[in-house]
């Protein structure tokens, strides 16, 4: 670490344009010391969170509730946090009408998010560290796999704030963006930037959410959660015929609280308006999206089909499951 100090106050800014560089579209960063007492609060809220159940059958949450609470446990040179946003598609996924096919969410289209944004993001600091070998700089890049905070690293850098739905939302962009984040063994010589919480009195998050599973503002119990239910929870649903309606067609993740955010609204559609706004248009793991091709498709195939991607969450066995409640949910009722 000898030397680390030679890069500030310029080593944040030459992140931030090595991460633009690489198709980020925002990034900041804070040092730990200055942002402790506040990350504590934030600490406490996610163990009160846990403490209530609402992590669910998510054990790793728990598992590494102390790597979560304290980065030098991941990360022992760690002074600092970069945080950058990487954008992805804000048009819907899938088929919006049910009579033609199930819906997915929207981060599941293209190559697996966690190696697009982890790759870049080496490659990002890589080269600022690589231009100032004196420096020393050594770093671990955390992309939704470690035990990080992710959310409340990126809002103590000034990239969003945490709105109702518990999301990242930035005032621009939105919060249809990954979020990757580099520990780092140098200061940035960076406070915390806090945004006002834009949210103010909307509750369109909430009143849009079928389950109910945004049990308060900024609480979710993931329990009662769509995207819980299609792309964590293994085995059978225990839910009543009534909760497998609230489904819909959704057959891995739920965007409605994200749909009726006011800042993404008028993102999707200017991107359903102009395809070639939203980054890097793929399809990949979700092209099979009619209820003809994904009801004739053998597990082999599925297999074949998510591989590389984050839909490989998802076992066949979930899939099978999930899409037979969405296909049940996409006939229009019966006349007594």
């Amino acid at each position: 670490m000898a030397g680390a100090g030679i890069l500030t106050p310029s080593l944040l800014e030459q992140l931030r344009g090595a991460a633009l560089d690489e198709g980020f579209i925002e990034a900041g960063g804070v040092d730990l010391e200055s942002a402790w007492p506040i990350y504590q609060d934030h600490v406490r809220k996610y163990d009160e969170w846990l403490a209530r159940g609402n992590a669910g059958e998510m054990h790793y949450l728990v598992r590494g509730r102390d790597r979560r609470a304290d980065p030098k446990l991941v990360f022992p040179e760690a002074q600092s946090v970069f945080a950058a946003l990487l954008p992805y598609r804000k048009a819907p996924a899938g088929k919006t009408n049910p009579a033609e096919g199930p819906r997915y969410a929207r981060y599941l289209d293209g190559a697996d998010y966690h190696e697009r944004v982890a790759d870049r993001l080496e490659r990002a600091v890589a080269k600022v560290a690589a231009a100032h070998p004196e420096a020393g700089i050594r770093w671990k890049v955390c992309v939704d796999t470690s035990a990080v905070l992710e959310r409340t690293w990126a809002a103590l850098s000034g990239l969003g704030w945490i709105g109702k739905n518990t999301l990242l939302i930035h005032p621009k962009h939105g919060s249809y963006t990954f979020i990757g984040v580099v520990l780092l063994n140098a200061s940035l010589d960076a406070s915390p930037k806090l945004l006002p919480d834009y949210c103010g009195s909307c509750t369109r998050c909430l009143d849009s959410c079928p389950t109910k599973a945004i049990e308060k503002p900024h609480s979710v119990d993931s329990r009662k959660c769509i995207a819980y239910w299609t792309l964590e929870k293994r085995g059978e649903l225990d839910l009543s015929s009534e909760q497998k309606k609230t489904m819909g067609t959704w057959i891995a993740g739920c965007d409605l609280c994200q749909e009726a955010c006011p800042f993404n609204t008028k993102l999707a559609k200017a991107a359903a308006l102009d395809p070639t706004l939203d980054r890097e248009p793929e399809e990949g793991a979700i092209r099979f999206s009619t209820w003809e091709e994904l009801e004739k498709e053998s597990e082999l195939d599925y297999r074949a089909r998510i591989r590389g991607s984050a839909l490989s969450r998802v076992k066949p066995e979930m899939f099978r499951r999930n899409l037979e409640i969405a296909r049940r949910n996409s006939e229009p009722p019966t006349e007594n």
